[in-house]
């Protein structure tokens, strides 16, 4: 059996983006965050992943993932498999 690649950003929301894997999700996040030195996130509500352009001239973007902790602070999540800090 062939293993799906969840760097792909399609599997990777069909993973970590919908209500049935929340919990993976904040596991996941948690994780990052602790090695980061970031405190745990407690909740995690999943948002429209497209954003509103502000003007006729910007372009619509749509993020992998969108959402909003217990505290309210919004976190737009990307999956990317270049990082262009190193």
């Amino acid at each position: 059996m062939e293993l799906l690649d969840a760097r792909n950003g399609f599997i990777f929301k069909r993973i970590f983006g919908s209500e049935n894997n929340k919990d993976v999700l904040l596991a996941f996040l948690n994780s990052t965050f602790m090695e980061a030195g970031e405190p745990p996130l407690t909740e995690i509500i999943l948002m429209n992943p497209y954003t509103d352009k502000d003007t006729p001239a910007k372009k619509q973007s749509i993020l992998d993932i969108k959402a909003k902790t217990a505290e309210g602070k919004r976190i737009n999540i990307e999956m990317q498999l270049f990082n262009p800090f190193e």
